[in-house]
């Protein structure tokens, strides 16, 4: 297991004239952890950043507002959304700003908003290491127990040139990484980044990690456990998985990795969710051909295992991220439980971000309801008010801008696009 000490540095503005690097302290694990144990990083592999666009880049038609956009951030691109919504209200607004395509000396920035998403504060840059890529932003805010406050952050990075398709297996210099950093003031300041690559990636693989949130479970005999969504390469057959903590953070254990269904393709990105009976539902990416659907999951050890996945036939994708969240749950005063899912509802292309709601725990799916008619990616929802209003932070306008907006899901009664 990984111990983790408390040096932090402050998070710098980003000036669109000067990159300047920061030094990473690593810190490399040599105890061996649970036995067994991962997006190609994030958005697959070279031949995606090879492929022309594949997302409608006609304009959302619903108020939303800006919170990065290419060139006036100081970056050619920017990609991969990840949102918190911290205890005092505000709103954290993760991403890889790039040079280039998925791998392309990419940092993790980070945007602050403190009026509900209206508008946005300026670019931090959370961690810059030189040519090496960083990839998968993926942060979770402890609710109580130890650290109660803290943000944890995980993501990877792959040497300089190289990208999923190309990274050794073991701990080598030709390997990818696993980075964690922490903020105890909400964001304000992070830790220096430490190596956590020997408790999150097993030594067979080449890579991990999963763009999306972490959560804490709150219920059952693993309340107060910190879990992150993960898969594994290689690229042809990546499979899923979490990384937990029982004590705050301060160790981390690996789980066993998914096994993925019959038919020759794969899980990729990965979003994960606590049910009200202390289950945890995964969702995920399908990877390497498959159905335009999504594959599903289920754990009942707290994210130690997920038995083998299915491939959920109420979900349409186009091979893209999307994610699940619990909008409402039976044991915290509603009537009924809530999971939305929310991602691109085509079969072909990135348009039309809808979302779709369960009552019976991510088995069956209702009928969509279409949010943004247009260009929509990548996208991670937050719960803004359990039951209430959710936010939605998005990839739009032909990958130029990341949105985000509000909206307040209500009944839900056949296919309908919010006004």
């Amino acid at each position: 297991m990984d111990g983790i000490g408390g040096v932090s540095y402050r998070a710098r503005m980003k000036t669109p004239s000067i990159v300047q690097g920061v030094l990473i302290a690593i810190l490399a694990s040599s105890a061996a952890l649970v036995p067994v144990s991962g997006h190609s990083p994030v958005e697959g592999s070279n031949q995606d950043s090879k492929k022309s666009p594949d997302m409608n880049d006609a304009p959302t038609s619903l108020e939303s507002s800006i919170v990065f956009e290419v060139v006036k951030d100081g970056y050619p691109h920017i990609r991969i959304p990840s949102i918190l919504k911290l205890v005092d209200g505000s709103l954290l607004a993760f991403a890889e700003a790039r040079q280039g395509g998925d791998h392309a000396k990419n940092d993790i920035v980070v945007k602050r908003s403190s009026d509900g998403g209206k508008t946005w504060g300026p670019l931090q840059v959370i961690d810059d290491q030189g040519g090496d890529s960083l990839n998968d932003p993926l942060p979770v805010e402890v609710g109580f127990g130890p650290h109660a406050g803290r943000i944890y952050l995980t993501y990877m990075s792959f040497p300089e040139g190289c990208h999923t398709d190309c990274v050794e297996a073991g701990y080598g210099p030709r390997s990818s990484r696993n980075w964690l950093t922490w903020s105890d003031d909400r964001g304000v300041s992070w830790s220096k980044p430490i190596d956590v690559t020997r408790t999150f990636r097993d030594e067979t693989t080449n890579y991990a990690g999963s763009p999306g949130v972490g959560i804490q479970l709150e219920r059952g005999p693993y309340r107060g456990r910190i879990v992150f969504p993960q898969r594994q390469g290689p690229i042809e057959a990546m499979r899923a998985y979490a990384v937990y903590s029982d004590d705050g953070g301060e160790t981390w254990q690996r789980g066993d990795a998914a096994v993925n269904p019959e038919g020759g393709f794969s899980a990729d990105e990965v979003s994960i969710v606590e049910l009200e009976d202390g289950s945890i539902l995964l969702n995920s990416r399908i990877h390497n051909g498959g159905p335009k659907r999504r594959l599903r999951g289920r754990s009942t050890d707290g994210g130690a295992s997920f038995g083998t996945l299915e491939v959920d036939e109420g979900l349409i994708s186009p091979h893209c991220m999307g994610s699940i969240v619990m909008h409402k749950a039976s044991d915290r005063g509603f009537d009924q439980s809530r999971v939305l899912y929310c991602g691109p509802w085509q079969e072909q292309g990135r348009s039309g971000g809808a979302f779709v709601e369960s009552t019976d725990g991510g088995r069956t799916w209702g009928s969509p309801t279409i949010l943004v008619p247009g260009g929509f990616a990548y996208s991670q929802m937050v719960i803004l008010e359990p039951g209430g209003e959710v936010g939605l932070f998005y990839e739009a306008d032909g990958y130029r801008t990341m949105r985000f907006l509000r909206f307040d899901p209500g009944p839900l009664q056949g296919t309908k696009t919010l006004k």
